[in-house]
């Protein structure tokens, strides 16, 4: 019932707003889940509102399906009210305006056999060949436009020669799905907006359809997403949306932290704050304030925490990595403490040093084996051949990496042995360029040999620099620089893992150790495991304690040279970070000395000067 609910004042008021379209704007820990739910009771039970004409959404279905039980348990009838997802709630518009003709779900594969006949009618097919890159580029650019219709950003996703032809590229890939029915995510949300705007009977009947509209997590929202709330609202309609644009951090998938601003002007919303955060201990609201404050165009806020408590906010640099590493496994070791990081690979280097010491931890995220990225496929072949047991696979694997110009034909039947490959091709007079190619298998082999000798640090460090192989992975990035940013990364974390390996046999054994440790640990139950999570997956959630490692340039904010934008989007991936921890928050870094190349992050500037 809605009036036996706990509310603030802040929390009250924004319940009980009759004023049109609303923006909440909730701070970190601020009850905004308590406060939607809050308002659709005071919607039913005080204002008489049909229940079967509010509809909430949330951006993913287990949001959706916690707020639809928390509702339920609030409320002594059961309301027909609507809970979903973008998604959820756009596909089934489209499947009851087609239901003689429902579209057919598809998935990555289908989207790639489309990508890559769009790419062979307009690169042609030796172009598809030789660069199998542009497929899922041009899979990245399509969901790219599908969810912010910015024709120029899209484009640039893709190989620089196919940028030009993009609009046309997107029109035929389009053509191909419509023509077989097919849909996958990102076309609920971008076919209902197109249905909305081409249709009038579908536009009418859905604009009357609901008279109240509740958005959770509002930040997150894209160009097209809410594009579509706008034409989904009708005059009656009031849109009450929830968010906190400094919680911003999904801008890789299209999310404006802008957009906020502009549903305030555009659709005339008035703001209202929920400024108590009842999550985080005083000294950590105020440092994480210190960080965010000095973010470009956002909404200003004043944040108190509810508690008494001082918390402690400890900042530590490190001369290396593996320093930083063993700080945190001595003193992190519960369930309520947490390790957030800003990529999958930086979590999964902690997660091998973890598994070298025999410590428990916990993945709470769907992720794939770093260990499966090709970099480390082609790394850990090249280090197969060198040690003397790599097979035919692993010499196909390397033999062109750097490009050696040597065909199929002359591997086949030579059981992985360079010398039979050599052989081969002086025993050939039909083979182009045999002595080119002799002479850069030659070269080969002296390089494999000269690992062969080396520590598993050295022998890498030897591959990347003296055998080419590092500048051959930024070529392979063709320009992109989230790729390149993404390489290096993957090269650096090869790098590390021979850095704890004494022999070859040991850096092989250390890595199906740990493959196969990450395998068990995704979502295993165990007690006193430390919890291991991206910054991305930590969203909503919180911990006693929290680490966030790795507080330097390149990693936070994250990128080389990132432009003013990016940093501010990388400085609200910190911020949500900082805002998970409740009482105790460890920031580390590494720090700048002559044998390293790390530089402490921006973002530890605020803090200092704070503290």
């Amino acid at each position: 019932m809605f009036k036996d609910m706990s509310l603030n004042n802040q929390q009250y008021e924004a319940a009980t707003f009759t004023g049109g379209n609303l923006l909440l704007a909730a701070g970190p820990g601020s009850g905004k889940t308590h406060t939607m739910t809050a308002r659709i009771l005071y919607l039913i039970e005080e204002r008489k509102i049909d229940p079967s004409s509010i509809l909430v959404i949330t951006f993913t279905k287990d949001a959706a399906l916690s707020m639809q039980r928390r509702f339920g348990k609030l409320s002594d009838m059961f309301y027909p009210v609507a809970f979903g997802t973008f998604h959820s709630i756009f596909y089934h518009m489209i499947t009851e305006y087609k239901r003689n003709d429902p579209p057919i779900l598809i998935f990555e594969k289908n989207k790639t056999q489309m990508a890559g006949s769009v790419l062979r009618k307009f690169m042609g097919k030796d172009y598809v060949l030789e660069n199998k890159a542009s497929v899922s580029s041009l899979c990245s650019a399509v969901t790219y436009y599908k969810n912010t219709l910015d024709t120029e950003k899209s484009a640039l996703l893709l190989p620089e020669e196919c940028r030009p032809h993009f609009s046309e590229m997107f029109g035929y890939y389009e053509a191909l799905r419509k023509k077989t029915c097919q849909m996958d995510f990102d076309d609920m949300v971008y076919d209902c907006r197109e249905l909305l705007i081409r249709d009038k009977a579908f536009s009418q009947k859905w604009k009357n359809r609901f008279t109240r509209i509740l958005i959770d997590e509002f930040q997150d929202i894209n160009p097209v997403q809410y594009e579509t709330v706008k034409l989904l609202s009708g005059k009656r309609t009031e849109v009450f949306a929830v968010g906190d644009d400094d919680q911003s951090i999904y801008g890789f998938r299209g999310a404006e932290p802008g957009i906020l601003k502009k549903y305030v002007s555009e659709m005339n919303a008035k703001i209202l704050h929920l400024d108590t955060n009842y999550r985080s201990d005083a000294g950590i609201v105020r440092s994480s304030l210190s960080v965010i404050e000095e973010g470009k165009d956002r909404i200003n806020k004043e944040l108190i925490s509810s508690s008494e408590k001082e918390g402690m906010v400890n900042i530590l640099g490190f001369d290396d990595r593996i320093a930083e590493y063993e700080k945190i496994a001595d003193s992190a070791g519960s369930s309520s403490d947490a390790v957030l990081f800003r990529t999958n690979l930086e979590m999964q280097g902690f997660a091998s040093y973890l598994t070298s010491r025999d410590i428990p931890y916990i993945i709470r995220e769907k992720t794939g084996s770093c260990y499966e990225h090709f970099i480390f496929k082609e790394i850990f072949s090249y280090m197969k051949v060198a040690a003397g047991f790599g097979d035919t696979n692993d010499l196909e694997e390397i033999i062109n990496k750097p490009n050696r110009y040597i065909n199929a034909e002359c591997i086949i039947g030579c059981e992985g042995n360079i010398d039979n490959v050599i052989c081969k091709i002086m025993g050939n007079p039909g083979i182009k360029n045999a002595v080119i190619k002799i002479k850069n298998l030659k070269e080969l082999k002296k390089d494999l040999s000269f690992m062969k000798k080396l520590s598993p640090s050295y022998a890498i460090g030897y591959l990347y620099k003296k055998a080419g192989y590092e500048k051959y992975i930024h070529e392979l990035a063709e320009g992109n620089v989230k790729k390149a940013e993404e390489y290096s990364c993957v090269l650096e974390k090869a790098q590390e893992l021979a850095s704890v390996s004494d022999s070859f046999d040991e850096f092989f054994e250390l890595k199906e150790s740990y493959e196969e440790d990450l395998r068990k640990a995704k979502m295993k139950k165990c007690e006193n495991a430390v919890n291991l999570m991206t910054v991305h997956a930590s969203k909503g959630l919180e911990f006693k304690r929290v680490w966030i490692p790795d507080c330097n340039e390149g990693i936070f904010p994250h990128g080389r040279m990132p432009d003013e934008k990016t940093v501010d989007e990388e400085r609200r991936i910190f911020y949500v970070a900082m805002t998970r921890a409740i009482s105790e928050l460890n920031i580390f870094y590494i720090k700048q000395t002559e044998n390293t190349k790390y530089v402490p992050s921006r973002f530890l500037n605020p803090l200092i000067k704070f503290s």
